[in-house]
């Protein structure tokens, strides 16, 4: 029988987790787990409650809600020097759910919870991405700098729920678009200058809600893949939007891709990062793999 502590993100997928709950909860029993639970209130609550289960000894800490609640309870379960100090489950209830395609986790949220009694424990590699003053945020799917991270930065700022707030930041950031001066520094070798889109570093193929952003990546392969867009007006940018979905963006040339294992980027001004698609702090930022740093229950 397998213990179980459960962290609930009841707003996760527009309040449909809340809603959802009573019957997962009776999921999980009939899965033979025993299983405390708590509900989340405010953002890096999850984390909170995953770093207090995983001291508390808890053996399996399990997200249920979106791809950002799965991000908050690994940094919660993660300890600094990037070793998993208890198994990841998860029960994605979000609207996104990138981290199901990307980790091969169940698309039904009912046999997902019946998963975590019956499952293995499967190690994956990590993310992090570490700023200058010492923080440091792991990442399960991707993070990045520049356009996507601006979206990011501004639908959380609107506040809200469901795909309205985050279709009005991507008009936004269209509207306000500048290709930005940026540097890059890969696998510790030299600075160079590039114009700068995006930029993404993926531990899986897919991010923002359904975007095949780098279609080789492989979250058990022991490198991140890098995915550099550059100099885009804002009719390119339109125009290649819709081909990100498929994974057609790299025929263009303005399009990169390589496996690293560490990127930093900077510039002479800051440019807006998101972790897992939550906004996080301005760059310089580096963005490092942490291979196997990720136990994960599916």
């Amino acid at each position: 029988m397998t213990r179980a502590f459960v962290v609930v993100n009841p707003a996760a997928g527009g309040g449909r987790t809340a809603r959802a709950w009573p019957t997962i909860a009776g999921e999980l029993n009939r899965a033979r787990l025993t299983f405390e639970s708590a509900w989340t209130t405010r953002r890096g609550h999850a984390t909170e409650l995953a770093r207090r289960a995983a001291g508390a000894g808890w053996p399996l800490v399990v997200a249920v809600g979106g791809d950002g609640t799965l991000n908050e309870v690994v940094n919660g379960v993660t300890d600094p020097r990037g070793t998993p100090l208890a198994t990841t489950g998860a029960v994605l209830t979000g609207r996104g759910r990138d981290a199901r395609r990307n980790f091969g986790l169940a698309a039904d949220w009912r046999l997902a919870a019946r998963r975590l009694g019956e499952g293995a424990d499967t190690p994956f590699d990590l993310g992090a991405a570490e700023w200058t003053d010492g923080t440091r945020r792991y990442f399960v799917s991707a993070a990045g700098a520049g356009f996507d991270a601006a979206v990011a930065r501004r639908a959380a700022s609107r506040g809200g729920f469901g795909t309205l707030p985050y279709l009005r930041a991507v008009v936004e950031g269209l509207v306000a678009h500048r290709p930005m001066p940026a540097t890059l520094a890969v696998d510790g070798g030299p600075e160079q200058s590039v114009p700068l889109t995006t930029v993404v570093v993926a531990n899986g193929a897919w991010y923002g809600g359904g975007m095949q952003i780098a279609p080789p990546a492989d979250p058990a392969d022991g490198a991140l893949d890098l995915v550099v867009i550059g100099a885009l007006g804002r009719g390119e940018l339109l125009r290649w939007l819709p081909a990100v979905y498929r994974g057609a963006h790299l025929a263009n040339p303005k399009v990169s891709l390589r496996r690293v294992r560490q990127t930093a980027v900077g510039g002479l001004s800051p440019i807006p990062t998101h972790v897992d698609g939550e906004p996080a702090a301005d760059t310089p930022v580096t963005f490092r793999l942490y291979a196997r740093a990720l136990r994960l229950r599916r």
